[in-house]
């Protein structure tokens, strides 16, 4: 017979697995644990690449020509970046490492399902480029890594979709946490960029991995934030105006620093440089600039905290925004791991900087000084790169504990995120999935229609007809359509327009004229646009949406438009509900 203790625990175990709430809380805990612990060890590995590479770790010392020789400076981004494209070249296809933007689109379009393979080979690429001095930043790869430990625990549990996305979240909420000392900044993040909604189900795992994560973070690295903040306090109402223009710079120079990535990005993929060789290539360039400007290697830090503590004169501000901005668009466009949180907010020091060394010799009187400027842009300018502002000034508020500061953060980044949103993309990594033909910027259930073609779900039962039938015979073929329009097509069966009951009537009142119309290709009027069997139905969503008819044609493709069918409004009303249904029924299967 089993001890009592024994029996008691098991039922209180069972209690435990048939309470929804209560085991995600659980499985928040080991999540966040497992999050912060996997950061842990990734910061320590960079930490220990640096120190072999370049004798010391960046975060404590710039490798400039006074202390390394230049061949030393040159050589480690270059060997490492070779070293990172055979092992990338075997281990991960030649591809480049994950990051953020891999797991968003594991949120959205793959119910928070991620391989651990490919996450395991992603730390290691992720820690290996920043080892080497990539100019990149480690939030990234962490969240990733986060992301793929609770998509791990959540496969091995057999989770449904809105579980796996939810302990998704709580490895996103407990990395970001534990690196910045931001537990509110953490799960705010998660919650914002991956998760997309805030619920009762889904919030409260998510912060409880968040404080999990900070707590570990905690107790290994101190209190300190990853990079220091002065004391700051505004002393006038009327700098206010002058915040909203370092929003607006802030806005100019984070759409600057995304493009010159992506070009930098199109341009490597056009050279005949095999894949494996690229980021050795780009360790090169990289190794040059550092000769000139040594801080563009690794994170930056350092950098930050000069510029936030305002000792660094304006030209090597402009200077340094511009060498930063080339070795980031370096960096990743040859294919070294890393993320851009960090060095979003590293401009964002330098931008602010900037701008306040500029108000303050116009306006003196009424400056709070180089360091608020400093502090205001790395909110901004990182908010409107991220597509994350309330995770921004979150983390702000969580680092100077100012409510002052955090209101001229909240316009700054308002402003600059509204303007990027605008003229640029909600963010870096929905442009990134944009490029690879992904589009979540409208909601995770919106993404279901990516996943299904217009093909999937067009009808067939439209009614053709040559060009050269008469008009009398069109009667008949109209009321035969279950639309009341006919589509006109050459011997090839191309498209070439469309006929409904108001082209034929005003096609018979004109009979008698000497032009009078006699054929079908003499009525029919253009399509306008159409869509292919390949298309998405967001894409005949978006297309209907914007249209006055109620249904479209369907082609092969754009080039030789030979009819396929037809897709109405109501088709992809229907597919969408049926997609929603079958999540939900997974879900509560």
């Amino acid at each position: 017979m089993r001890p009592p203790i024994i029996v008691r625990a098991r039922l209180s175990l069972r209690r435990v697995l048939r309470n929804e709430h209560l085991l995600l809380a659980v499985m928040a805990l080991v999540v966040g644990a497992a999050a912060a612990y996997g950061a842990l060890f990734f910061r320590l590995a960079i930490d220990f690449m640096q120190e072999f590479a370049f004798g010391f770790p960046l975060f404590e010392e710039t490798p400039s020509t006074d202390i390394l020789a230049w061949w030393h400076i040159m050589l480690v981004p270059t060997v490492g970046g070779l070293l990172i494209g055979v092992f990338l070249h075997f281990a991960n296809g030649g591809n480049r490492p994950h990051a953020i933007a891999d797991v968003i689109e594991a949120s959205a379009l793959r119910g928070g399902k991620m391989s651990l393979r490919a996450g395991l080979v992603s730390a290691v690429g992720n820690a290996a480029s920043l080892g080497a001095g990539a100019s990149t930043g480690r939030e990234g790869p962490l969240v990733h890594l986060g992301a793929t430990l609770g998509a791990w625990m959540s496969d091995r549990l057999h989770f449904d979709r809105s579980q796996s996305r939810t302990l998704l979240g709580c490895g996103v909420a407990a990395a970001i946490g534990s690196l910045f000392n931001a537990p509110v900044a953490g799960a705010v993040f998660a919650i914002e960029l991956v998760v997309g909604n805030l619920s009762l189900k889904a919030g409260a795992p998510i912060f409880i991995a968040a404080v999990t994560g900070t707590a570990i973070g905690r107790f290994y690295f101190g209190s300190e934030p990853s990079f220091a903040v002065p004391d700051h306090q505004l002393i006038s109402l009327w700098e206010f105006p002058a915040f909203i223009l370092l929003g607006v710079a802030c806005a100019v120079v984070a759409i600057g620093f995304m493009r010159g990535i992506f070009l930098m990005d199109g341009l490597v993929a056009r050279t005949p440089i095999p894949k494996w060789l690229q980021p050795a290539m780009g360790g090169i360039v990289l190794g040059l600039i550092a000769l000139q400007v040594p801080e563009v290697l690794g994170v930056g830090f350092l950098t930050a905290d000069a510029a936030l503590h305002g000792t660094i004169a304006l030209e090597l501000l402009l200077v340094l925004i511009i060498a930063k901005m080339a070795a980031v668009a370096i960096s990743i466009g040859f294919g070294f791991g890393g993320g851009v949180f960090s060095p979003s907010l590293i401009l964002g020091a330098l931008v602010g900087a900037a701008f306040g060394v500029v108000a303050g010799s116009v306006f003196p009187d009424q400056f709070s000084g180089v360091p608020a400027y400093a502090l205001i842009g790395t909110g901004a300018l990182a908010g409107a790169v991220m597509g994350a502002p309330l995770s921004t000034i979150f983390i702000i508020f969580e680092l100077t504990g100012s409510s002052e500061m955090t209101v001229a953060v909240m316009i700054a980044t308002a402003a600059a995120s509204m303007l990027t949103h605008q003229f640029y993309g909600r963010s870096f990594f929905h442009v990134q999935l944009k490029r690879r033909g992904l589009n979540v910027s409208s909601g995770h259930d919106q993404a279901l229609l990516q996943g299904m073609s217009v093909g999937r779900v067009m009808h067939t039962n439209m009614v053709s007809v040559d060009a050269g039938m008469m008009l009398d015979a069109l009667h008949g073929k109209l009321r035969e359509s279950p639309n009341g329009e006919i589509y006109v097509v050459d011997d090839g069966g191309a498209l070439l327009g469309i006929i409904n009951y108001a082209d034929l009537n005003n096609a018979i009142l004109a009979r008698g004229n000497e032009d009078a119309p006699e054929r079908a290709g003499d009525i029919a009027h253009e399509m306008g646009k159409v869509l292919t069997v390949s298309d998405s139905l967001e894409d005949a969503q978006r297309l209907l949406s914007g249209s006055d008819h109620e249904n479209v044609a369907v082609v092969s493709n754009r080039e030789d438009l030979i009819l396929r069918g037809t897709l109405t409004t109501l088709d992809v009303s229907r597919a969408h509900n049926d997609a929603l249904l079958n999540v939900r029924a997974e879900e509560h299967a």
